[in-house]
């Protein structure tokens, strides 16, 4: 089984993020006990995650190379 690409594991983690986001919200603009539990049970779940998976993503990229490292110098391109 093939993993998704690492733009779909972003995409995937951001409308986690957004649905978590917005189960939080509407426990504050309704503070009655279900949309409290669905807010901090559900929305804790789904943001946790979105987390997981972004940290995922990062470690794919660190290991392919494509994250910046400390310590070396980036050439600014010629200003010709």
């Amino acid at each position: 089984m093939r993993l998704p690409t690492v733009s779909a594991l972003l995409r995937i983690a951001t409308v986690l993020a957004l649905a978590a986001l917005t189960l939080m919200a509407w426990s504050v603009v309704d503070p009655t006990p279900l949309p409290l539990v669905v807010g901090l049970f559900v929305g804790q779940g789904l943001g946790t995650l979105s987390f997981a998976i972004f940290i995922f993503v990062f470690v794919i990229e660190l290991r392919r190379g494509h994250v910046f490292r400390v310590g070396t110098k980036s050439t600014p391109p010629d200003s010709h």
